[in-house]
């Protein structure tokens, strides 16, 4: 069995030193924390939770792959909790990047989108219970889909190749980190 080639980092940031990076992604994380706060306020906490998918699932974690750093992933994780008024709409938010020895893993989605500096992807998840497994599902994010359309391949090629990566480990390792920072 021949070893996958792990994906070269690439861009004009992949040649940064590794504080350079670490900024960078230091940013990443900020600034959509900030995004999605906002997002939040102008869209209304109902609309916001029907599209995070909180209406069905219970974790909604977005992930984010950037070409010059391949061996980090940034992500966010969306989840509901009880506001201090009892109401439990309230989505708390968590963003963090870390760096993942499963990602040598992933396929390179830079072969499917070589014009894009970033890959985003979704993984809604419901913690089994009451004798019931785990639902899941990986979604690329609506608001990418219209920019990823030209070059993306078919529902069917996407389906095969989102079944070629474990996103459902990377995913839960993001939900662990929001509990252990809670």
């Amino acid at each position: 069995m021949q070893a996958r080639q792990y994906p070269p980092d690439t861009g004009p940031y992949a040649n940064l030193n590794e504080e350079e990076k670490k900024k960078r992604l230091d940013t990443m994380v900020r600034i959509w924390q900030s995004d999605t706060e906002r997002r939040i306020e102008r869209d209304g906490y109902r609309s916001f939770i029907m599209a995070a998918g909180l209406d069905e699932y219970r974790y909604s974690v977005w992930m984010r792959f950037p070409e010059w750093e391949r061996s980090a992933v940034v992500g966010q994780v969306v989840t509901l909790r009880r506001s201090q008024s009892g109401a439990p709409e309230d989505p708390a938010l968590f963003s963090i990047w870390r760096r993942d020895p499963l990602l040598k893993t992933m396929p390179d989605w830079k072969a499917r989108l070589p014009k894009e500096n970033v890959f985003n992807i979704m993984v809604r998840i419901t913690p089994g219970g009451l004798g019931e497994g785990v639902k899941w599902a990986t979604v690329m994010p609506k608001e990418m889909i219209p920019r990823y359309k030209p070059a993306w391949p078919t529902q069917q090629e996407w389906v095969a190749w989102t079944h070629s990566f474990d996103w459902l480990s990377l995913a839960v390792m993001f939900i662990r980190a929001m509990l252990d920072a809670l």
